[in-house]
């Protein structure tokens, strides 16, 4: 028998029932215990007991996993309002990811309690679910990438993700003020630093971004999708 599965008429809507659902990480501070956390520390590693989830409040964390080759493959560069940690705590008792700070700042760690606690609330568990789906959501965008397309399109993709998070600009372009590096972009795509510092540089000659060793990245998404289409 056929079913009919309601979808919302458009994308506006679908936008604002998303801003309501997160929403709902305002109560997700008042719960856990908040941590200062220094650039280059260590939050959680491979192999530690998986008993908490985190919020980050200021600051970035990278998390990233190992290859069978033993390659650093990064999964996530996680900033303000961002949830990471996210695996099971019944059946899976140790951690497979590295989560590394970035950039100090503030995190809020989540134990069982705490998240009983919010799941037992309508905005909480919304909140929490949308931040699952989200992060499942990254994670399988990032598999298909490296499954299906070049490095030069991963790199392009990544590059207009970016610019959604970047401020716009009266020319089209958008200022990315909080870029990866060259190396977190490398990891991100599953490819060298090296590879990402050419194509980068092909881009810049054809107008589709420009950067200079220190400010922002500026990225041209219209151009960037052009070049994209001709491969």
């Amino acid at each position: 028998m056929f079913r009919y599965h309601p979808t919302l008429p458009s994308h506006h809507q679908c936008k604002t029932l998303l801003e309501i659902i997160q929403s709902g990480r305002e109560h997700l501070p008042g719960l856990g215990r908040k941590l200062e956390v220094a650039e280059g520390e260590v939050i959680y590693d491979y192999g530690d007991i998986v008993d908490n989830l985190y919020l980050v409040e200021s600051g970035r964390v990278r998390t990233s996993v190992l290859s069978s080759e033993g390659r650093e493959l990064v999964t996530g560069i996680h900033g303000p309002g961002d949830m990471f940690g996210q695996f099971c705590m019944c059946q899976q008792h140790v951690r497979n990811e590295r989560a590394a700070v970035i950039e100090a700042g503030e995190v809020v760690r989540l134990g069982v309690q705490e998240l009983l606690d919010l799941a037992a609330t309508g905005t909480g568990a919304l909140a929490m679910l949308q931040l699952f789906c989200r992060r499942i959501s990254d994670l399988e965008e990032q598999v298909a990438q490296l499954a299906f397309h070049k490095v030069r399109t991963r790199l392009g993709m990544l590059l207009l993700r970016l610019a959604e998070e970047g401020e716009p600009q009266d020319d089209g372009s958008f200022l990315c003020y909080d870029s990866p590096t060259h190396e977190e972009m490398a990891s991100r795509i599953g490819t060298t630093r090296e590879q990402v510092s050419t194509l980068l540089a092909q881009f810049r000659r054809k107008g589709a971004v420009s950067y200079q060793r220190t400010g922002p990245l500026r990225i041209y998404p219209k151009l960037l999708r052009e070049q994209l289409e001709e491969e």
